[in-house]
């Protein structure tokens, strides 16, 4: 069962970065508001650090590189996750981020004022 769980969550991740790579996606946000989210400019983001242009990157979303990182970095966790039978990435992801909420809440903050603040 562990597996499967895994596989599902590594499959809906693997899918959600495939959508976002080939799909125009528009800020839902930005669009209601005219004022920039957090995550505005996360797709020109990944793709710039696809294409390793990282100053680009960070010009088009501040937390792109760690963003990226981390889901990297869940990436390789949820597949060591399904070779081993084991569900523990997910559950000790969500206890951090429970603890380190107010951390998280900072870092939109930034990026937020960031993205409406740049020229």
């Amino acid at each position: 069962m562990n597996r499967l769980k895994n596989f599902a969550i590594f499959i809906i991740l693997i899918s959600f970065l495939c959508f976002v790579a080939l799909m125009p996606v528009t800020c839902l946000f930005k669009t209601v508001t005219g004022i920039s989210c957090p995550a505005c400019g996360m797709t020109r983001a990944f793709m710039s650090l696809l294409h390793f242009q990282f100053s680009e990157a960070v010009y088009q979303n501040i937390l792109s590189i760690p963003v990226f990182i981390f889901i990297f970095y869940t990436i390789i966790r949820l597949f060591i996750d399904i070779i081993k039978n084991q569900f523990t990435y997910v559950p000790n992801l969500l206890t951090f981020l429970g603890k380190h909420y107010v951390f998280i809440l900072i870092l939109l903050l930034i990026s937020f004022l960031f993205n409406n603040l740049k020229i």
